[in-house]
């Protein structure tokens, strides 16, 4: 199994399910642009089960999760926290991220940055 990355960065969010094509498509590019500026790997995931898709399941309530929407989880993985402000700056400078629409509402995401504490391979 690979090594565990030292430090992530995660987001959750509501996606309407409409759209769960349209954002694969959209955080893919985000994705290929993390990595290309030195993230180590980026991966987004849809909540499935009913503890990430139900309205009063905690993941629910925390994004205030509506009717035909679901719970996106994405991860970004870093060497360190400096290691992912170098790579987010030089995100943020690429052209091609002004070319992305956003379908975020920010009010409902959750964010963080994440130090390891454990691993078990």
């Amino acid at each position: 199994m690979a090594k565990a990355s030292k430090y992530i960065d995660i987001c959750i969010q509501p996606i309407p399910k409409k759209l769960l094509a349209e954002y694969r498509k959209t955080t893919k590019v985000i994705g290929q642009i993390l990595v290309k500026h030195g993230a180590l790997a980026s991966r987004d995931y849809v909540g499935e089960d009913k503890n990430a898709t139900s309205l009063a399941a905690p993941f629910g309530k925390a994004v205030k999760l509506k009717k035909g929407e679901v719970v996106i989880y994405a991860v970004a993985e870093f060497k360190s926290r400096k290691h992912r402000e170098q790579v987010f700056a030089k995100m943020m400078k690429d052209p091609k991220m002004k070319e992305i629409a956003f379908m975020m509402d920010e009010k409902r995401m959750l964010m963080g940055g994440f130090e390891l504490l454990v691993a078990v391979d």
